[in-house]
């Protein structure tokens, strides 16, 4: 559960693999805090993830609030207008936080700093298994860690990784010959538990 009483920021970071309900669980906490707590709510997304219209962010079991394509190059200009935009704001959220640059920890910061409850929701590791853009700083500054689990695609045990697929068949660091970035669902991705998950 969120807490801020004003006197200081909190981060909140929600991580886990994909199907794991990151952003459900985001959304699920912004309305709480919008409802129950009268929070003006301000949520952000990377321009590159238009998988389900550019002006919300959504969960894979229907949840949906407004929300603001920015682009996933943070640089000190967009944060000089973030920070700004943000003022009257008492929950800043940003969804799909992997595909966003180093510049997201700095305004985290800043948002911090201003006082204001932060909540980041994305992929820890990328499909093979690596630490993915700067959740792992982020997580250094969290006041609150969610990890969210999957159910393995291949067992059903509880997952913890994102397996990329081209036909089925695991992309490993052997066979890797595309873009550590590739924009899919169901058709490019599984959940693995551990046992199943395939690196090499």
């Amino acid at each position: 559960m969120i807490y801020n009483d004003g006197k200081a920021g909190f981060l909140t970071v929600i991580i886990g693999p994909m199907f794991s309900e990151k952003s459900g669980e985001l959304i699920k906490q912004c309305l709480l805090s919008q409802n129950y707590q009268n929070k003006t709510v301000r949520i952000y997304k990377p321009v590159i993830d238009d998988r389900y219209g550019e002006d919300e962010v959504v969960s894979r079991i229907g949840l949906r609030m407004p929300a603001h394509n920015i682009s996933q190059e943070i640089t000190p200009e967009l944060i000089r207008t973030i920070l700004a935009d943000c003022e009257t704001a008492d929950l800043v959220a940003f969804d799909e936080a992997q595909f966003f640059s180093e510049g997201l920890l700095e305004l985290t910061l800043g948002l911090l700093e201003r006082k204001k409850q932060v909540m980041i929701a994305g992929l820890n590791l990328d499909y093979l298994g690596r630490p993915f853009g700067c959740i792992g700083q982020l997580l250094l500054h969290a006041d609150e860690v969610i990890v969210k689990k999957a159910y393995c695609k291949c067992c059903g045990r509880p997952a913890m990784y994102t397996q990329r697929v081209i036909d089925g068949q695991p992309v490993t660091a052997r066979n890797l010959d595309s873009e550590l970035v590739l924009i899919g669902d169901q058709e490019s991705y599984e959940a693995r538990c551990r046992l199943c998950f395939v690196k090499d």
